[in-house]
């Protein structure tokens, strides 16, 4: 890490306030997989080639949706803090590795912004892997949920009960692909399970196991570990499936801002979401997906959604210093 901060526009504790909301976002095996450069006003979202899945993610599609998530997270903090942002992806094809560069504008210390008024909600951000209660998610906050989503470019679609019957088969196929995928489990025995202070998915926060086959994905693959309890699941959770208009780079680095904005407004609202994402991680069953969204829309992210029937346990964060490349 180079740090330069002879008369910085940014403050140490503004980067550093910055940098830890961030990291707060979700990612792929909880791999964090970003860096970041200030330069002045400009915060550069960087990928980090030692945190990606080759194996899982081999388009780096789920890499790059974190990417976008913690580029949403800069945006919020950066709001609370006042300033006005703008964006760009991949800004510089001199410096592919540069996902997302956020400028930071003019400074409003007075001023509350619905964006900045989210930064509360970050660290009550779970996923969370626990069963269900059974009690309905209101209309109108299903709405606003979707309405985030959708001024980041993403559109979440919530599945019907014949379409999560469909998309229940297509899970089914996936966990059996999972559990015969050598390259797959190993890779993940690098970031899943155990105890884990900075990274990764710590035993804690892998949620119960169900007492009865449930939509619901065990990112043990079936490995016993002693300290998982069991629970019974709901039958029927609200499943959304978030979509993007085009299918690249900066398509996924929108539906990860996508995701982090409905998130935030989820948990505003109690509600917690959980991931499916088995159903798309294969080529081969991605397609299946996509006919219970229609031709026009590439799935990204499968979504269970609902208010939880027990507490949420927390995933590591590494420090906000041990991901800042340079600071000038």
């Amino acid at each position: 890490m180079v740090i330069q901060h002879d008369n910085p526009l940014l403050s140490h504790d503004e980067v550093g306030i910055l940098l830890s909301a961030a990291a707060t976002a979700p990612s792929m095996h909880n791999t964090q997989p970003w860096r970041f450069e200030v330069t002045g006003s400009v915060v550069d979202v960087l990928l980090d080639e030692d945190r990606t899945l080759p194996a899982e993610d081999p388009s780096g599609r789920m890499t790059r949706i974190g990417l976008g998530a913690a580029a949403f997270n800069l945006r919020v903090s950066a709001a609370m803090l006042g300033y006005d942002t703008t964006l760009a992806i991949d800004p510089d094809p001199d410096r592919p590795d540069i996902a997302v560069r956020i400028f930071l504008g003019a400074r409003h210390p007075s001023r509350n912004s619905p964006l900045g008024a989210l930064y509360s909600q970050l660290r009550r951000r779970r996923t969370y892997r626990g069963p269900l209660a059974t009690t309905d998610v209101p209309s109108t906050v299903l709405d606003q949920i979707t309405s985030a989503a959708r001024c980041e470019g993403g559109e979440l679609r919530w599945l019907d009960a014949a379409a999560r019957y469909k998309l229940g088969q297509t899970l089914q196929a996936a966990d059996v692909l999972e559990l015969h995928d050598e390259d797959r489990l190993t890779e993940r025995g690098r970031w899943v399970g155990g105890d884990r202070a900075h990274e990764g998915v710590p035993s804690a926060a892998l949620g119960p196991l169900p007492t009865k086959p449930a939509a619901v994905r065990d990112l043990s693959a079936g490995y016993a570990d002693p300290a998982r309890d069991s629970a019974a699941f709901e039958t029927d959770p609200l499943i959304a499936v978030l979509t993007t208009a085009v299918d690249d780079q900066v398509g996924w680095t929108r539906a990860g801002m996508a995701l982090q904005h409905s998130l935030l407004i989820a948990t505003s609202y109690d509600v917690v979401v959980s991931f499916l994402n088995q159903a798309i991680e294969y080529s081969a069953l991605r397609p299946q997906v996509q006919d219970l969204v229609g031709h026009g829309a590439w799935p990204q992210l499968v979504l269970r959604a609902g208010y939880p029937a027990e507490s949420a346990a927390e995933t590591p964060r590494r420090s906000w210093h041990d991901t800042l490349d340079v600071w000038q």
